[in-house]
C-alpha cells in the first residue's frame, strides 16, 4: 500500500484518548449534552458541503464513487432551504478557530484521488496549526470511500491500520474489549 502521510511519529504518546469516528457530530455534541468525544477517525469526510472548486473537485469531477453531480445531489439534500452550506454543523471545514482547538486527536484517512482530498489537507492543516493532534492519510491512486469498497488488499490494509489507530486511541489490546460506556457516533 503506498500512502502519503503528514504524520512524524506512528504513535500517539498521550494514550489517553478514546476514539469517536464523526465528522459535524463533534461540533454539535456540546450542544446536546454529549461529552466531545476524545479522538475522532475521519475516512473520506465531507467535511465542506459548499459548491466551492477545488483542484481535487475538479480532477475527481469522474471519481467512480463520488462524481461532482452525485457530490452536488448529496450536499443539496444535507443543505437544503434556508440552511448556508457553509454552517460549520454541516461543513466543519468553516468551523471557528476557537471550536476547532477544542478538537481532539484526530485521524483523516482519504485517497489520493478523492475529489474532497483538498478539504481533508486544508482541514488536517488548520487543526494542526491550532495544535490539535491530527494525522493525514492518503493512498496513493485511490478514489473516495475505496477502503469501504474493498474486502481484499488496499482496503483491507486500510480497515486494518484504521483498526490499530482506534486500539492506540482506546489503549486497548483488542478491539472486543471495547468500553461499553464511551461516547461513540458512527458514520
Amino acid at each position: 500500500m503506498e500512502l502519503v502521510s503528514d504524520r512524524d511519529d506512528e504513535t500517539d504518546e498521550e494514550g489517553e484518548s478514546r476514539a469517536l469516528p464523526a465528522e459535524g457530530s463533534a461540533l454539535d455534541c456540546r450542544h446536546v449534552g454529549i461529552g466531545l468525544p476524545d479522538a475522532l477517525m475521519l475516512c473520506c469526510p465531507a467535511l465542506n458541503l459548499s459548491s466551492d472548486m477545488t483542484q481535487s473537485r475538479i480532477d475527481g469531477a469522474h471519481d467512480p464513487v463520488l462524481p461532482i453531480g452525485l457530490l452536488a445531489v448529496i450536499s443539496s439534500s444535507y443543505v437544503q432551504n434556508d440552511c448556508d452550506s457553509k454552517n460549520p454543523l454541516a461543513s466543519p471545514y468553516f468551523a471557528t478557530d476557537v471550536t476547532l482547538r477544542q478538537f481532539p486527536s484526530t485521524l483523516i484517512f482519504t485517497g489520493s484521488e478523492d475529489p474532497l482530498l483538498d478539504d481533508s489537507v486544508t482541514f488536517n492543516a488548520r487543526l494542526r496549526g491550532l495544535g490539535v493532534k491530527s494525522y493525514l492519510r492518503a493512498v496513493h491512486d485511490m478514489p473516495h470511500a475505496f477502503w469501504a469498497l474493498s474486502t481484499a488488499g488496499i482496503g483491507l490494509e486500510v480497515q486494518s491500520e484504521c483498526q490499530e489507530w482506534l486500539q492506540k486511541a482506546f489503549a486497548l489490546d483488542n478491539v472486543q474489549n471495547l468500553p461499553t460506556t464511551m461516547h461513540c457516533l458512527l458514520f
